[in-house]
């Protein structure tokens, strides 16, 4: 019997390490590995001022991560290194139940150089989780900060961390009901996750009588930047007397979040709870709830201020006197219309505010000088403070363009009017800034002759591929000499302090903006993929435009092309050298154009690039949402190795085809599918073609999909008889391995040249 035991013990543990070996050769077969997702970091805020450590949960291989990467100053993370397995893995498992056959394994490994061996290095231990360690210096801005972690199978995709001034409190397992709550000492930042259905977080605390309290929530907002997130948090929170009666609640206030601002009358023990309004969880679901009694600030006003100057604003918020002003200095990077500052107040820094940075005249509304007049020698020491002194404003005759009106729809139905000069056929452009600085406003924008007569109405418009309730008016033209009015107003005839807004208008003047369609560049030794470069034309501008790239890393080089004249999509070619290094950078793309204006002067235009992440939207649709950088990072050998392409340089008549055949080598391991084309795109829209105008890919006469053991395939192009000639336009041939229904992972070949020219 004995023997028959161990007999059995032994053909267990026999299936199990095939089972574990047939496991780690399917995370083999996956890209994925190669594509780290950042899920959730808990506890998802750090106290400014302080070092701590945080989980970092993701889909895919966090294992062996070695870098850090966050935005914007005063904020450093670093990996907290960890030899021990992976709970996910079956090294795990081992490691556990038989410690010494998990050690001879190991000796194996390295004795057979499985460590070194290009196909076991990819399915080494398996771990969806890391910690990090993130230091924070004192004069850290506070908010929401972006960051990506660097791993030997790419760099990740962007996670979240939230800057607070008060310590961390994290959530404890056990505090779903009151009788459970979480005592906690305020003020704080609590941290915590909603992941399952129907929890409740419970946190008990003491308040004095005539305390004012604030409570701010993160949740919903820190899921924005996610690329599989199909169902968000939608977060309330309850706030209880001691009896469990309902004090107060809050639902959305920041898109889906609450802001609670509450004054207790009695002093005692009350209780704080936060859940999914729809009683629905999530292990990804993180919240943090700023909680104190100091001022708190959601708009300031004016809503505009000078850049790199010290400006007296108003601040709106809770727990302020009124009329209570404060400085700001505010230092926008140029890439955004709007940036963050910190209003400082009687010597005390507050939480960040939206404001829109300019270098252009500020034509303020007259509510801020009568203000400012009724409060005497603390006005005088704000003024002496800020180091300079109010001006006076500017009257509406003497408004010069470009610059930027700044109001506050004060009151219900209010209409703020901003007349003009203008010449007939002279043209304009007004872009309103008020929702996305956290505006209480939705406004409706629209322009008039002196006679009151409409002339053009705007609500919504399209800013960074989301709609956005904010309204813009491009290239307007006037039809005629004379005085107009650009009229405000609030689309559902609210108003308040909360309804701040700035408008920036300029003469409208052909330029450009461009988008990167992605967020991250994954490269291997000697192979290559595509970042696709979209301009969104202005005012008429139809020109060419010349990319450049800068900030590669070591052993990476770059071909960049063009946008064709009238065309929107161009592209940048990225290689590794067969030994590169693994290592990643954060690079820069611009474009350049020349034009010549109607007196036939040139003008060179040049615009910095935004970065933009794609997401798997709810229903199968693929997204972007703009992130902070863009991450070009080399890592180990993937499911693609080489691709050779014939020919590399095409030229094409009118009305003529031409093949291209494609041979792939695959991971050994690899036997997933393989799909190639000439464009990106998704459910057939394309988010980035490059192909010359009236050149397109013979579908038909094309073999793209590669299954399994298949290696081979050709693109047929074919250019219409009305194509117009072109010179040597950047392809790439673009093969494109699955990630899940949206995400793709490219590879590319050696650069695609593509001519069109007319028969002699």
């Amino acid at each position: 019997m004995q023997t028959r035991r161990r007999c059995s013990k032994f053909v267990l543990l026999a299936a199990l390490c095939i089972a574990g070996r047939w496991i780690g050769d399917l995370q083999g077969q996956q890209t994925n590995n190669s594509y780290p997702m950042i899920m959730h970091c808990h506890p998802t805020a750090v106290q400014i001022g302080t070092t701590s450590e945080h989980e970092v949960s993701a889909r895919y291989n966090l294992h062996g991560a070695t870098q850090v990467l966050v935005s914007g100053e005063g904020v450093v993370a670093s990996v907290i290194n960890d030899d021990n397995p992976s709970e996910n893995s079956m090294d795990y498992f081992f490691a556990t139940l038989y410690p010494r056959l998990f050690l001879l394994s190991r000796y194996l490994k390295k004795s057979f150089g499985d460590d070194t061996d290009a196909e076991s290095a990819r399915n080494d231990i398996f771990a969806s989780k890391c910690s990090l360690r993130f230091h924070v210096a004192d004069d850290a801005i506070p908010g929401v900060r972006d960051f990506r972690i660097m791993t030997p199978h790419g760099v990740s995709t962007i996670g979240q961390i939230v800057l607070v001034r008060d310590p961390i409190v994290v959530e404890s397992a056990n505090n779903d009901s009151l009788a459970q709550a979480q005592p906690v000492q305020l003020p704080a930042a609590l941290c915590g996750l909603i992941e399952r259905a129907e929890d409740v977080d419970c946190f008990q605390f003491t308040a004095e009588a005539g305390s004012r309290w604030v409570f701010h929530v993160r949740a919903q907002r820190l899921l924005n930047r996610l690329h599989d997130m199909q169902v968000r948090i939608d977060p309330m929170i309850t706030l209880r007397h001691p009896s469990g009666a309902i004090l107060a609640t809050s639902d959305n206030h920041f898109a889906g979040d609450p802001l609670l601002a509450y004054e207790f009358e009695q002093p005692g023990t009350y209780f704080l709870e936060i859940r999914d309004v729809r009683y629905q969880g999530n292990p990804d679901w993180v919240y943090v709830i700023e909680a104190h009694n100091r001022p708190f600030v959601t708009q300031v006003r004016p809503l505009a201020v000078k850049k790199d100057q010290e400006s007296m604003v108003e601040l709106v918020g809770w727990n302020l006197p009124e009329e209570t002003f404060a400085t700001v200095t505010a230092k926008s990077s140029g890439d955004e219309v709007w940036d963050v500052a910190v209003p400082h107040w009687n010597g005390i820094a507050l939480n960040e505010v939206p404001v829109v940075v300019t270098e252009h005249a500020i034509q303020e509304e007259q509510v801020l000088q009568q203000l400012t007049h009724s409060l005497g020698e603390e006005t005088q020491r704000l003024k002496e403070a800020a180091g300079n002194e109010l001006q006076e404003p500017t009257q509406p005759s003497d408004f010069t363009f470009p610059g930027v009106w700044s109001g506050t729809i004060s009151e219900f139905d209010e209409v703020d009017r901003f007349p003009f000069q203008a010449k007939a056929n002279e043209k304009f452009s007004f872009q309103v800034i008020a929702r996305r600085a956290l505006s209480e406003l939705d406004p409706l924008i629209r322009i008039t002759n002196e006679q009151g007569q409409v002339l053009l109405e705007v609500d919504d418009a399209t800013v960074d591929r989301m709609v956005t309730a904010d309204s813009i008016i491009e290239n307007w033209a006037a039809p005629a000499d004379g005085k107009y009015l650009l009229e405000i107003r609030d689309l559902h005839q609210r108003g308040g302090r909360e309804f701040v807004y700035a408008i920036d208008a300029e003469r409208a003047s052909p330029h450009f903006e461009l988008q990167l369609d992605t967020d991250k560049t994954l490269l291997a030794p000697g192979m290559g993929s595509v970042l696709y470069v979209r301009a969104l034309r202005k005012n008429g501008f139809a020109g060419e435009i010349e990319l450049h790239v800068d900030g590669l890393p070591e052993g990476v080089h770059a071909i960049a092309g063009r946008v064709l004249p009238e065309l929107q999509d161009g592209c940048i070619l990225f290689k590794a050298s067969s030994d590169a290094p693994m290592g990643v950078s954060n690079i820069t793309v611009k474009g350049i154009a020349t034009f010549s204006d109607d007196q036939g002067r040139s003008t060179v235009v040049e615009s910095k690039a935004r970065t933009f992440q794609e997401f798997y939207s709810p229903g199968g649709g693929r997204g972007n949402y703009p992130v902070t950088f863009h991450s070009v990072s080399v890592a180990r050998p993937m499911d693609i190795r080489s691709i050779a392409m014939s020919p590399t340089e095409i030229q094409l008549a009118p009305g003529e085809s031409q093949r291209i055949d494609v041979t792939i080598e695959r991971a050994p391991d690899y036997k997933g599918n393989v799909t190639l084309d000439l464009i990106l795109q998704h459910l057939e829209q394309p988010y980035g073609n490059t192909l010359p105008k009236g050149v397109s890919v013979d579908v038909a006469s094309s073999k793209t999909l590669l299954s399994a053991d298949e290696n081979s395939g050709f693109i047929t192009i074919k250019a219409d008889p009305t194509a117009p000639s072109v010179e040597r336009q950047l392809v790439t041939m673009n093969v494109h391995v699955a990630i899940n229904f949206v995400m793709k992972h490219t590879f590319c070949s050696e650069p695609l040249f593509i001519s069109v020219r007319k028969p002699d």
